[in-house]
């Protein structure tokens, strides 16, 4: 979150996260205006978790952005650098 006009040049961190929390979700789950938003089974299965979040560091350009962030991305990515291969 920023309040500042972004103007090229400038560098900032883009973090999309999915959090389990048991504090916000076992509530929910009971209150029947939010839990028809969720499955109940899928939101316990992933309950221990706890959550992910893919940070991306990105420059501020004239036309938009562009990304500084060189790691691997996909499943099959990840998998292989996991199991020894070459960082993307």
């Amino acid at each position: 979150r920023t309040a500042r006009v972004l103007e090229p040049g400038m560098v900032i961190t883009v973090e999309p996260g999915c959090y389990f929390s048991e504090a916000l979700l076992l509530p929910a789950l009971q209150d029947p205006v939010k839990a028809k938003f969720l499955v109940k089974e899928a939101v316990l299965s992933y309950m221990g978790f706890g959550g992910v979040r893919i940070e991306d560091n990105v420059v501020v350009t004239e036309g938009g952005s562009e990304s500084l962030t060189q790691v691997p991305r996909t499943c099959e990515e990840i998998e292989a650098v996991m199991a020894g291969a070459p960082w993307p």
